[in-house]
């Protein structure tokens, strides 16, 4: 039988380890070299912001991507059945009891969910402190008014934030849930001041990118560059330029 020099052994052995090492680098860059499509959800003010600043990261880690923003529901089921690479925006608690998605654990946006009311109609306004006592709206599939779906004496669920606001403009509803940036956005786009935010918000929440589980890999690229924009202070300065171009849309 014949003997190898140990050291010739050990070479080979290194060769194929680097050989499988920059195999499994070209596999990873090719399987982002293609266009990644996310979904995010329409007619709601906080996505198009964070459609703008989701589409900054990616040019910043050359990802190619393209975003569609689709109704809420279809969003989310088309993400867990994989037929996008995850959605721009959601809430923490979109994860819970999903097993084929993953969540950035930085968030890049946040939100603040607020009820609208009519400017003449003090007693509806009051209902802010007392959910459960009031008739509200909300978009459908939005999960950050989801819990008050459950809590308030009468929910309906529309498509769109326009939608909801003509229901409050023809009093079948006492209160329209939204984001506070999203009502804004809608009000003065419409050029109405018969309809204003309530204070307190109801909640504020941190909004977070996720995708399916099969581009895991990706989370700690996303992650870094989140990091890296909120510490330079560039994160803050996108997401004003986001919200200006957003609010001025008429």
């Amino acid at each position: 039988m014949i003997q190898f020099p140990r050291i010739i052994i050990l070479q080979v052995s290194r060769c194929k380890s680097t050989i499988w090492g920059l195999f499994l680098s070209l596999c990873a860059t090719s399987s982002v070299a293609n266009t990644l499509h996310f979904y995010g959800i329409e007619n709601l003010s906080e996505q198009e912001v964070g459609k703008m600043v989701f589409e900054e990261i990616c040019l910043q880690l050359n990802l190619k991507v393209r975003v569609t923003l689709l109704p809420a529901d279809r969003a989310e089921r088309g993400v867990l059945l994989g037929n996008a690479a995850g959605e721009i925006m959601r809430i923490d608690s979109y994860g819970d009891n999903k097993t084929n998605v993953v969540r950035i654990p930085t968030p890049y946006y946040s939100l603040k969910t607020t009820a609208f009311s009519l400017t003449t109609n003090l007693q509806n306004q009051a209902l802010v402190h007392q959910i459960e006592q009031a008739n509200i709206a909300i978009v459908r599939g939005v999960k950050h008014t989801e819990f008050y779906a459950n809590l308030a004496g009468n929910v309906m669920q529309v498509m769109t934030t326009k939608q909801m606001m003509r229901l409050l403009e023809l009093k079948r509803i006492d209160l329209a849930v939204t984001s506070y940036i999203d009502g804004l956005q809608y009000l003065n786009q419409k050029n109405i001041n018969h309809i204003i935010p309530l204070q307190p918000i109801l909640a504020e929440h941190a909004l977070y990118i996720y995708l399916n589980q099969r581009y895991a890999s990706l989370v700690p690229l996303f992650d870094e560059k989140i990091k890296q924009l909120i510490a330079s202070g560039e994160l803050e300065k996108l997401i004003q330029a986001a919200e200006n171009q957003v609010m001025s849309v008429n």
